[in-house]
């Protein structure tokens, strides 16, 4: 994020699969593209998300490639990442609404409504992109992250209306594109598939139809499986309120036990119900991919233990790891993969462990300080060793069997580039936006400045620091 695929595996090669730029595979029918001693000694399946520290990326965790991960994103576009093994590396590309008050993020919308007529950032800079695709052929691009996270006080993911999202979805693809046509590029992660954000991804996807008379072509879709409440307001546990949404809703999905942040089956119904979004709109046959989940909360105790305990976060991330690779239903999952409903997996996270985000302890993978591998780390080792063989690259072409349903190198200087305002025909609604939670998410947050910079290195930082919860960034 390895396992055997039916012969429709031509489908996956060219959204799933990377280029020889990034790792390549082998099919039933003998085609390759790929020395079978490199990848074929990764977890292709399984990955991890990494936070974005400086040019060095995890080049600062020598041992991660004990890990033998097939693939890992730390919410940057880079030119030449450290790739590990020759671990896949996932560029992802930072959007986000422009506002009236000049800054990149910032929580009040009445102090700091959108800028009218709407217009949205990107970073790094389209030049950078447009470079960085050229040189890293076959790449995995994620066009924004979180975007029905609305800002928060101290940070923000991605917020946009989502008809600006579609808008911006069309001009980086074709961006990502016409630099190379071997891209595969894939939506921004929603933070979990509720009712709500289903609508907010409807809204794109609609939007997308209206204004350029096609479906929006999406090669790999993409999203974040967290389990929490939806509310307004402050409440640090809570995903807050996608922005945009007829009748400016006040409240989604409400868990009375904090606990259901890692129950299984709210798991399994959020996949299925993003599965079936997908189905509806015709997109079964495309891969899926979560690009971020696991433990954040370190508060509940849950049956007599605590959630931040190494025990409970080690059994949960097992436990996911075995639903992934087992879970199968041919009315909903992808054919290409034996009906799967999930292809590839990213873990959060490989290094945050909690002391400046306050997220649970035991989640990270790596000690960011030490740099040395924590017992959640040794866990996944142990976990990708002894499965190597069903999460390495897919070679063959076995039967599908239904699962039953759970019970539970640039060098230009990347730069913020400001979009033109908006024209098209579709009606774009300036809804005010819900408050917003200071705890939902896990993926690097902005910190809102009064003069946005970037970097001069080929890596743009557009999320320079980390934060505590309450006034994070991630």
């Amino acid at each position: 994020m390895r396992v055997p695929w039916l012969a429709t595996a031509i489908l996956l090669a060219l959204v799933v699969a990377p280029s020889n730029a990034q790792g390549t595979i082998t099919f039933a029918s003998g085609e390759t593209d790929t020395p079978a001693d490199t990848t074929a000694e990764l977890c292709w399946r399984l990955g991890f998300a990494a936070t974005p520290k400086g040019i060095s990326g995890i080049s600062r965790y020598p041992d991660a490639r004990w890990l033998k991960a097939g693939l890992y994103m730390d919410y940057r576009v880079r030119s030449g990442p450290a790739r590990p093994n020759d671990m896949e590396y996932v560029q992802t590309i930072r959007v986000h609404q422009k506002l009236s008050c000049e800054v990149k993020c910032y929580w009040d919308r009445d102090a700091c409504p959108y800028a009218e007529p709407y217009e949205y950032l990107v970073r790094p800079s389209e030049s950078f992109i447009f470079q960085t695709a050229q040189v890293n052929l076959g790449s995995l691009w994620l066009i924004g992250n979180e975007m029905d996270r609305v800002d928060f006080p101290g940070g923000c993911q991605d917020e946009m209306l989502p008809e600006v999202y579609a808008w911006a979805y069309h001009d980086l693809y074709h961006l990502i594109k016409d630099a190379d046509p071997t891209a595969r590029v894939a939506i921004g992660g929603i933070l979990q598939a509720t009712p709500l954000r289903l609508q907010y991804l409807s809204i794109i996807w609609d939007t997308y139809q209206e204004l350029y008379g096609e479906h929006m072509p999406v090669d790999v879709w993409n999203v974040h499986n967290y389990i929490q409440s939806e509310t307004g307001g402050f409440d640090e546990h809570s995903a807050g309120i996608p922005p945009g949404l007829p009748g400016n809703p006040q409240g989604g999905v409400v868990y009375d036990d904090h606990c259901a942040h890692i129950d299984m089956e709210i798991f399994d119904q959020q996949i299925r119900a993003f599965r079936q979004w997908m189905k509806d709109r015709g997109q079964q046959d495309k891969p899926l991919i979560i690009s971020e989940y696991g433990v954040l909360y370190r508060h509940p105790e849950c049956g007599g233990q605590s959630m931040n305990s190494a025990q409970l976060v080690q059994d949960f991330m097992l436990g996911t790891f075995d639903y992934f690779f087992n879970t199968k239903e041919c009315d909903l999952g992808c054919p290409a993969d034996e009906c799967r409903l999930v292809q590839r997996w990213l873990w959060y996270s490989l290094d945050d462990d909690g002391t400046t985000t306050s997220f649970n302890q035991f989640g990270a993978l790596f000690n960011p300080d030490g740099q040395w591998m924590t017992s959640t780390g040794q866990v996944y080792q142990d976990y990708c060793l002894a499965h190597i063989e069903e999460l390495a690259y897919p070679t063959s072409t076995p039967t599908p069997t239904e699962t039953p349903k759970s019970a539970a190198t640039p060098t230009t200087t990347p730069t913020e580039t400001l979009r033109p305002s908006l024209t098209p025909t579709a009606t774009l609604r300036p809804t005010e936006t819900p408050t917003a939670t200071a705890t939902a998410t896990a993926t690097p947050t902005d910190t809102p400045t009064t003069t946005p910079t970037a970097a001069p290195t080929e890596a743009p930082s557009l999320y320079p620091a980390y934060l505590p919860l309450m006034i994070r960034q991630r």
